[in-house]
């Protein structure tokens, strides 16, 4: 009898540890699948950051093409101002010219017949 009761002792003891190492592996098998969802939800947040930095690029790139655009803008409006700004001053020049005011003053009576058959 005392064979049957170490045997039982044994058992009972195997038993124990078997439901430890079944517990430990249970607990093992959690840890795994945490260990998993947290490398799947990095893995979202990098796809999400590399989007974001994909759109940032393309942003960028068209910003400094829209910025390209506007020099080339501004100089090509700074270029027609200089352009003006010659003009007027050559029209100012002609304006004080002795030539222009004799002319102006020979017209007058053609200017003036010419208002007079307009009104007509």
């Amino acid at each position: 009898m005392s064979e049957s009761i170490q045997h039982a002792e044994v058992v009972a003891r195997l038993q124990l540890q078997l439901q430890q190492v079944l517990q430990r592996c249970a607990e093992l098998e959690l840890q795994m699948l945490n260990s998993r969802d947290f490398a799947l939800g990095q893995a979202a947040k990098f796809g999400v950051m590399r989007m974001r930095i994909d759109r940032l690029s393309t942003d960028n790139t068209n910003h400094l093409a829209h910025i390209q655009r506007l020099e080339r803008a501004l100089a090509e409006a700074n270029t027609r101002a200089q352009a003006a700004e010659r003009n007027r001053q050559e029209l100012m020049m002609l304006h004080g010219s002795t030539t222009w005011k004799i002319g102006r003053l020979v017209m007058l009576p053609v200017r003036f017949f010419k208002r007079l058959v307009r009104r007509s």
